[in-house]
């Protein structure tokens, strides 16, 4: 493959990326989320069976789950923007080697993927009643830039997030997945995860 063919390639690639993440293909993308959560703890299933209602909480029904589903971003960042501007970028490219960009790879501790899922629980009570909260599954998909290492040991406390008032919180992070809290009627598989991480691979 020439340059030319390569970037032609990669151009479509992030145009691709740019309508998946647009507002409207919403909840194509919730469901995606969500098919990762439940991936990522192992639970067979069919893809038929990750739902899209029409009517809005929940984002997406899994059998007796009902997944509430926001994403916890870099503060400041905006990722459809991000999306756009790579595109008007690599558009006036003519060295496949200009895509390369600099990285710093960091880690995060499991501690602060609580903290930022605690803070984003209590600041949705606003907009959520607390009925409305007590029969949903909140479901956090943290995608953070350049964090490719995620430290599970130790478990941070989460007794926090109980009063925050869903029936259970959990995240996806990758090829991870782990639930902070969850109530004696959550649904099974979502309480079996509670307390620790599952990886869509074991070690």
């Amino acid at each position: 493959m020439d340059d030319r063919a390569f970037l032609a390639k990669r151009i479509k690639d992030i145009e691709a990326s740019v309508a998946y993440f647009s507002p409207g293909n919403k909840q194509v993308a919730e469901r995606w989320i969500a098919a990762s959560f439940i991936e990522n703890l192992r639970v067979s299933h069919a893809e038929s069976e990750i739902i899209s209602p029409n009517d809005d909480p929940p984002d997406v029904v899994f059998r007796d789950a009902r997944f509430e589903i926001k994403e916890i971003l870099d503060p400041g960042r905006r990722r459809h923007d991000e999306y756009k501007a790579e595109l008007a970028r690599a558009k006036t490219l003519s060295d496949p080697k200009d895509l390369l960009q600099m990285c710093a790879p960091k880690d995060e501790s499991l501690g602060e993927v609580y903290h930022r899922c605690e803070e984003a629980s209590l600041a949705l009570h606003r907009k959520y009643p607390l009925a409305v909260r007590s029969s949903l599954d909140l479901l956090f998909y943290v995608n953070l830039l350049d964090v490719f290492k995620l430290i599970e040991i130790p478990y941070p406390d989460t007794t926090g997030i109980e009063a925050s008032g869903w029936r259970s919180v959990s995240f996806v992070m990758g090829q991870r997945s782990g639930c902070f809290f969850a109530r004696e009627d959550a649904p099974a598989f979502i309480r079996r995860a509670l307390g620790g991480v599952s990886h869509l691979h074991p070690r």
